[in-house]
């Protein structure tokens, strides 16, 4: 089969026109005779036709796009395959390349202009990361913008993208992307992420309001390379300083350190566009909730789980020195647990002595391998704050050794000591104290009166007793 114009695939969408020309395929403008509708065409090319290795990308793309619905992401409508050759027909979006209106302006877009597009990129982005589709290829010449119809925005090219339940295409190592628009992770050979998508989103908006992409070179690789190594330029001073720090936050070469999803960097694009100021967080501060004092709403701490690996849904919650604790009935004195300072010794904290830090509280869960965050203590008895690092308030593992040798650490359990327990009116201490006293009275009473019986015997026998007689009075032997 040889793509030209005036072809027409299984009898249906007749190619039209070529549109443009990429690694994998051409793209042409095509009618569907069923519903008599013009649509878009992927051909794959006519070298690469058989190749069970593209073949396997054609697929992967269309399914990937079929399971996407939104506005700015173009839709999908067929995929066939044809002598060897895949094809995909998707919606024609019209509209010019945004690398094409960013070389008209090289001194930068305006902002008005910018964060609209800015705002529809990133939902469709968050759209595709919620269906675990990552884009990988996030760069100008794949985003579609209408400049006659409100400056509508639509990605297009999911080629090389990855679902987080498909197979792996690549080999290990090897680096899928363009380099100008490569993330870190990317660019080191590591998996690519939602975060990555993030990041090429960041480098867009930086080449919109500049006209010049942050990072240059001779090469691809060098170009790569400073992805890696190499800081981005300042923006102008002139751009508002919140846009100016929102693209800051997206070139960070941490994943940790990006706007937690393309979600926030809408919100907070919106939030600018409203004049309002923004609220800017990272994916660090996501996975660690700041000390408000509030009690965390169930969903806020399921999120918090989930990200960081904590309690399963159900999972019993943990507890720290500075929570109170029920008091059952017929108990005295604190509770004892394991001080988290001091997990591998053999000190302990009692409860209502403990501090409020959350290196002083020990979280002991119901179950042995349940770990997850949880609250620490304030100064107050009976008060608790969340933690500032869900790892924080959880005690340290104890060896298998240590759990063996019998150490006081490893042998007191939430539940306290044995000091605490009462028989009828006597705690365990004090009965144990009468008995020993009663002990020692009876030791004390059976031998003072086997020492008067034994002093009693040896004075008759050796003195004898005194008998009056006719001379008067007379000794006689015993």
């Amino acid at each position: 089969m040889r793509t030209e114009k005036g072809l027409v695939l299984e009898g249906r969408y007749e190619l039209t026109e070529l549109i443009a020309t990429g690694g994998m395929g051409q793209v042409w403008k095509g009618r569907d005779r069923d519903l008599d509708r013009d649509v878009a065409v992927k051909v794959l090319r006519e070298e690469y036709a058989g190749d069970e290795g593209f073949l396997k990308r054609f697929r992967a793309e269309a399914r990937h796009t079929a399971a996407l619905s939104h506005d700015a992401i173009a839709a999908l409508y067929d995929y066939g395959e044809l002598d060897g050759r895949a094809y995909i027909v998707m919606e024609l979006c019209p509209g010019r390349p945004l690398s094409e209106i960013i070389e008209e302006n090289i001194h930068g877009l305006p902002e008005h202009r910018v964060i609209p597009v800015l705002i529809e990129l990133a939902r469709a982005l968050d759209a595709a990361h919620s269906k675990g589709v990552v884009h990988r290829d996030v760069k100008p010449e794949n985003i579609l913008v209408d400049t006659d119809d409100g400056w509508g925005v639509k990605i297009t090219d999911f080629g090389i993208a990855r679902s987080s339940e498909q197979a792996r295409l690549t080999k290990t190592g090897l680096v899928m992307g363009t380099a100008q628009y490569l993330s870190p992770e990317q660019a080191m050979g590591k998996q690519a992420t939602s975060l990555s998508d993030v990041y090429a989103l960041g480098i867009v908006a930086y080449e919109m309001l500049t006209g010049a992409r942050p990072f240059t070179g001779a090469s691809q690789v060098d170009i790569a390379m400073a992805q890696v190594k190499q800081a981005p330029p300042e923006l102008p001073e002139e751009i508002d300083a919140d846009l100016r720090r929102l693209v800051m936050m997206t070139l960070a070469k941490a994943p940790a350190n990006r706007p937690r999803s393309a979600a926030a960097v809408a919100r907070v694009l919106e939030a600018i566009q409203r004049g309002e100021t923004p609220r800017f967080t990272t994916s660090a501060a996501a996975s660690s909730p700041q000390r408000t004092g509030e009690l965390p709403s169930p969903a806020s701490s399921s999120s918090s789980a989930g990200s960081t690996g904590g309690h399963a849904a159900g999972a019993p919650a943990t507890r720290t020195a500075a929570m109170p604790l029920p008091r059952t009935s017929g108990r005295r004195g604190g509770i004892r647990h394991r001080s988290s300072s001091s997990a591998l010794s053999t000190s302990s904290a009692l409860t209502a002595a403990s501090g409020g830090s959350a290196n002083r509280g020990a979280s002991r869960t119901a179950a042995p391998e349940a770990s997850a965050s949880s609250p620490s203590g304030t100064g107050r008895r009976g008060t608790w704050r969340p933690a500032a690092d869900p790892s924080a308030a959880v005690a340290s593992p104890v060896s298998a050794e240590h759990e063996a040798s019998g150490s006081a650490s490893s042998s007191t359990s939430a539940r306290g000591t044995s000091t605490g327990r009462r028989i009828g009116p006597f705690s365990i201490p004090g009965l144990l104290l009468l008995l020993l006293l009663l002990l020692v009275v009876v030791v004390a009473v059976l031998g003072g009166t086997g020492h008067l019986l034994s002093e009693a015997e040896t004075a008759r026998t050796m003195i004898g007793w005194a008998a009056p007689g006719p001379g008067g009075m007379r000794t006689v032997g015993l």
